[in-house]
């Protein structure tokens, strides 16, 4: 009787959300994981790429008036 009231009767443990024994799901998930993450990282360098000027750059000129003269 006093067992009882000390310790009183605990739940009986659930079982596992997902059976998966050998780790393959949670290897599946894992990979799936990291290739998002880099997909993330590739867009995110493409896009600072395309916004980053360089305030150094030099002037842009087309290439056939590089060599010639002004008509007049």
């Amino acid at each position: 009787m006093i067992n009882d009231l000390l310790s009183p009767p605990r739940p009986a443990p659930s079982p596992p959300v997902f059976d998966d024994p050998h780790g393959h799901r949670r290897r599946t998930v894992t990979a799936v994981g990291v290739v998002v993450c880099l997909l993330c990282l590739c867009v995110l360098a493409v896009g600072v790429s395309v916004l980053y000027a360089d305030p150094k750059a030099p002037a842009t000129v087309p290439a056939g008036a590089a060599d010639t003269t002004p008509l007049r």
